[in-house]
C-alpha cells in the first residue's frame, strides 16, 4: 500500500477520536489530566514561567501583540517583493550590506515564511480569546501562552534572520544543508513542542465549560493544532526517510487545513458575536467541519509524485475541496446578513464578513491552477504562486485585521480605539490585495504569452502590470500601519471594554395583554428594562410607587395606555395540576433559587459561543444539567415554543426572562416566591458581575474577598477576578 495512503488513514483516524472526545468530554479523567496540565504549564520550565503575568487576558494580546509586530515585517517585504518584479535592480544600491542580486526567490521565500509566522500569531490568539471566554474569560494559563508566544517569535527570528547573517560572515562547509538542517528543527520540532504546550492550555481551558456544550471556535482550534503537530511530524519523518509522499501529505496539512481551520474558527466567533445572531444553518456547519479535514484543500498545492491511481484521487479530492470552503463562505455570510448594520459599524466583523466574501472567489481561482499543478503540467505556475501569496495578504490579511479589531479588545478589556479607521483599514485590505492580486495575474499570464511567443525583453512587456501591482499593493501596507496604529492606541486608552449592562428603567411593572404577540426590542423601545417585572394577561394595582403600562402586545403605534382600568382576570384552581411546558419552567425557576443564579448567570453559561441566542439542542442539554430533566427531543419543540416570542426557533435572554416572569405570576402566589423571581430577573448586589464589581472601591472589594474566603492582595483588577473565580 502507498506510504500516502497509510499516512491519511492514521492521521484520520486521530482526528476523529479528538474530535469525538473534545465533543464528548473524557468522564472521570478530565479533572486529573486538567490538574496534570496545569502543573506542567505553570512549572515547566522551571522560573521561566514565573516571569509573565497570569493576569486575565494577558496570554491571548501576547499572541496579538507579537503577529501585529511579524505582519507589518511581512507586508513590508511583499511590497519590496513586487517592486522587485518591476524593477530587478532597485535593490542593488544594498550591495553593500550583502545584497545580492537574484530572481528574487530569496526574498519571496521570506516573506512567505514571515507572513505565515505573523497568520499563526494573530488567529491562534484571536481564537485564544473565544476559547477563554468559555472559562470565565481567562486561560487555564495566562503566563504559559505568553511564555510560548515569546519563545515562538525567538526560535523564529533565530532560523530566519540570525542564522542568514551568521552565514554571511562565516565560511562553513555544506552550508545549505546546516542551514536545512536548523530550518526543520526550529519550524517543525521546536515548534511542535510550543504548540503542545498551547494545545494542552486550549484543553485545559475548554475542559471547564457547562457540560453538554461545545464551542465551534474550540473545535476548530483544537483540529488545527493536532492537525499542525501531527503534519509536523510527517514532514520531519518524510524527509528523513526521504518520503515524498509523506512530505507532500504533511505540506497538504501544514499549508491547506491548518490556516483554513484557523481562518473558520475565528470567523465563527467574531461574526455572530457581532452580529448577535446565532450560526445561520446546521447543515452547512457539519459539511464545512467534516470535509475540510477530508478533502485536499485548493492552496499551496505542489505537485504529487505518484501513480495516475493517486493522481486521480487527489483530483477528485481536491475538486470535493471547494464544497466545505464555499459551505462555510455562505453560512457565515448570511449570519451576518441577519444584522448588516452591526456588522458594518464593527471594524473585526467586517473584515471577517469581506474575506468570507471572497474565499470562494480565491478558491474557484486556486482550483484551476492547483489541478494544474498536482498533475504535473506547470503550465501555471507562476498564477499558482500570485493566488497563494493573494490569498494570504487579501483574506488572510483581512482575518488577522479581525483578530486586531475584535479579539484583542476583548482580551484587554477595551473599547477599540478609533473604529472609522479599523474600517478604512479592512476596506483598504480587501480593495489593495484583490487589485495587487488580478493585476499580477494578469502581468503573469502576459509574461507567459510573451515567453512563448519566443520575445527577447519579456521585463519591458510586463513592469506595466508589476508597477500597477506594487501601487495597489500600497494599500495593504496602509491597512497594516493603520491597523497597528489602532491597536497601538486600543491597548493604552483607557476607555474599559462593558460588553453587556444592565439597562436601567422607571418602569417598575409591565402588563403584556394576553393572546397578542410583541418583540423585544419593541419592549425596550417602550422603557421596559431588565429590572421591569411583567404581568402577562392580567391588571396591576397601582399602589403609589410605581409605573404601571399596559400596552397591547402588537403595539402597532405609538399610543401607551398609563393606569389602565383594572379588569378582572379568572384565576385557576390551586389543585388544578400543571401540565405541558410550564412544569419544565416551574422547575427552572426553583433551579435557579435553589443555586442562587440570575436568568443572566444562566444564559450565560449555556450561551458559550456568545451568539445571543440558543438552540433547543443547547436549551435541552441546559435542563439536563440543571436538574429538571431529561426533555425528548420530539416533546422540546412545544417547550421552545412557549419560550420563542418572536418565532424564530431560537431563544435569546429576553424571551427567557419574560417566559420565567410569566411561570412565577401565575403559579407563584407568595410572597417568597415572588421575592425568588426577582432575584433571577436582576443583578442584585449579592450576585457579582464583572460589571457591577468594577463599579466598586477596591476597600469594598477586599470586603468581599474576605467573606468568600479568597486572596484580598493584589490590584483591583486582580481582586474582581478572585471573586469571579470563586
Amino acid at each position: 500500500m502507498e506510504p500516502v495512503l497509510i499516512a491519511s488513514a492514521i492521521l484520520l483516524s486521530i482526528l476523529i477520536i479528538v474530535s469525538y472526545y473534545v465533543t464528548n468530554g473524557i468522564g472521570t479523567m478530565g479533572v486529573p489530566m486538567r490538574q496534570f496540565a496545569l502543573f506542567l504549564m505553570n512549572k515547566a520550565p522551571v522560573g521561566l514561567v514565573d516571569l509573565f503575568k497570569d493576569e486575565p487576558g494577558s496570554g491571548s494580546r501576547t499572541w496579538i501583540k507579537y503577529g501585529a509586530g511579524w505582519f507589518l515585517l511581512a507586508t513590508i517585504c511583499g511590497f519590496i517583493g513586487i517592486w522587485h518584479k518591476y524593477d530587478p535592480t532597485a535593490l542593488d544600491s544594498l550591495a553593500s550590506i550583502g545584497w545580492s542580486y537574484d530572481d528574487g526567490s530569496a526574498l519571496a521565500d521570506f516573506t512567505t515564511a514571515v507572513m505565515g509566522i505573523s497568520f499563526t500569531y494573530l488567529l491562534v490568539g484571536g481564537c485564544l480569546v473565544a476559547v477563554s471566554r468559555t472559562a470565565n474569560n481567562r486561560l487555564a494559563s495566562e503566563a504559559n501562552a505568553s511564555m510560548v508566544a515569546l519563545l515562538y517569535t525567538a526560535s523564529m527570528t533565530f532560523s530566519l534572520i540570525l542564522i542568514p547573517i551568521i552565514f554571511r560572515f562565516v565560511d562553513i562547509s555544506d552550508e545549505q544543508s546546516i542551514r536545512d538542517f536548523i530550518t526543520l528543527m526550529t519550524t517543525y520540532v521546536v515548534s511542535s513542542l510550543l504548540f503542545t504546550a498551547v494545545l494542552m492550555n486550549v484543553l485545559a481551558t475548554y475542559s471547564t465549560r457547562a457540560e453538554g456544550t461545545t464551542s465551534i471556535t474550540a473545535w476548530f482550534l483544537i483540529m488545527a493544532i493536532v492537525a499542525k503537530l501531527i503534519g509536523s511530524l510527517y514532514h520531519v519523518f518524510g524527509e528523513a526517510t526521504d518520503n515524498t509522499q509523506v512530505v507532500w501529505l504533511s505540506e497538504r496539512v501544514l499549508d491547506g487545513w491548518v490556516p483554513l481551520a484557523l481562518i473558520f474558527a475565528l470567523a465563527y466567533h467574531v461574526i455572530p458575536y457581532a452580529a448577535k445572531a446565532p450560526v445561520w444553518s446546521g447543515s452547512l456547519l457539519n459539511t464545512n467541519m467534516i470535509l475540510l479535514f477530508v478533502t485536499v484543500p485548493p492552496f499551496f498545492m505542489t505537485e504529487a509524485n505518484a501513480g495516475e491511481l493517486l493522481q486521480n484521487i487527489g483530483a477528485l479530492l481536491l475538486t470535493f475541496s471547494i464544497l466545505p470552503l464555499f459551505a462555510g463562505a455562505i453560512n457565515l455570510l448570511a449570519t451576518a446578513s441577519a444584522n448588516s448594520g452591526n456588522i458594518l459599524k464593527n471594524p473585526g466583523a467586517l473584515s471577517a464578513t469581506l474575506a468570507m466574501f471572497l474565499l470562494p472567489i480565491f478558491a474557484v481561482g486556486s482550483y484551476f491552477t492547483s489541478m494544474d499543478i498536482l498533475t504535473g503540467t506547470d503550465k501555471m505556475l507562476t498564477m499558482s504562486s500570485t493566488l497563494d501569496d493573494g490569498f494570504m495578504f487579501t483574506i488572510g490579511g483581512l482575518m488577522m485585521l479581525s483578530a486586531i479589531f475584535s479579539s484583542y479588545p476583548l482580551a484587554a478589556r477595551k473599547k477599540l480605539a478609533d473604529p472609522s479607521r479599523g474600517n478604512m483599514a479592512a476596506w483598504f485590505m480587501m480593495f489593495g490585495g484583490l487589485a495587487a492580486t488580478i493585476t499580477m495575474l494578469i502581468g503573469n499570464f502576459t509574461e507567459k504569452a510573451v515567453l512563448d511567443s519566443g520575445v527577447e525583453d519579456v521585463v519591458a512587456s510586463t513592469s506595466g502590470f508589476y508597477l500597477t501591482a506594487a501601487a495597489m499593493f500600497y494599500l495593504v501596507a496602509i491597512s497594516v500601519i493603520l491597523s497597528t496604529l489602532v491597536l497601538i492606541r486600543t491597548s493604552t486608552s483607557s476607555q474599559n471594554l462593558v460588553e453587556l449592562t444592565s439597562s436601567e428603567s422607571d418602569v417598575k411593572t409591565y402588563t403584556l395583554v394576553e393572546g397578542t404577540t410583541t418583540t423585544i426590542q419593541q419592549l425596550i423601545g417602550r422603557g421596559v428594562g431588565v429590572n421591569t417585572a411583567l404581568v402577562v394577561g392580567q391588571s396591576v394595582n397601582d399602589e403609589g410607587g410605581s409605573t404601571v403600562i399596559a400596552v397591547s402586545a402588537t403595539l402597532h403605534n405609538d399610543e401607551v395606555t398609563e393606569f389602565p382600568e383594572q379588569e378582572t382576570v379568572e384565576e385557576s384552581s390551586e389543585e388544578e395540576d400543571v401540565k405541558g411546558p410550564d412544569k419544565e419552567l416551574i422547575m427552572l425557576v426553583d433551579y435557579l433559587k435553589k443555586t442562587n443564579q440570575s436568568v443572566f448567570e444562566f444564559f450565560r453559561s449555556i450561551d458559550l459561543d456568545d451568539s445571543g441566542s440558543i438552540d433547543g439542542f443547547e436549551f435541552q442539554q441546559a435542563l439536563i444539567s440543571s436538574d429538571v430533566g431529561e426533555y425528548p427531543p420530539w416533546e422540546l419543540e412545544g417547550l421552545v415554543a412557549a419560550i420563542d416570542l418572536d418565532k424564530d426557533g431560537k431563544i435569546n435572554l429576553p424571551e427567557l426572562d419574560i417566559a420565567l416572569a410569566r411561570i412565577a405570576a401565575t403559579y407563584n402566589s407568595s410572597d417568597e416566591a415572588e421575592e425568588s423571581l426577582s432575584d433571577t430577573s436582576e443583578d442584585s448586589s449579592s450576585e457579582y458581575t464583572q460589571a457591577s464589581l468594577t463599579k466598586l472601591k477596591k476597600a469594598e472589594l477586599i470586603e468581599i474577598a474576605k467573606e468568600m474566603g479568597v486572596s484580598t492582595s493584589g490590584t483591583k483588577s486582580d481582586l474582581v477576578a478572585a471573586i469571579l473565580s470563586a
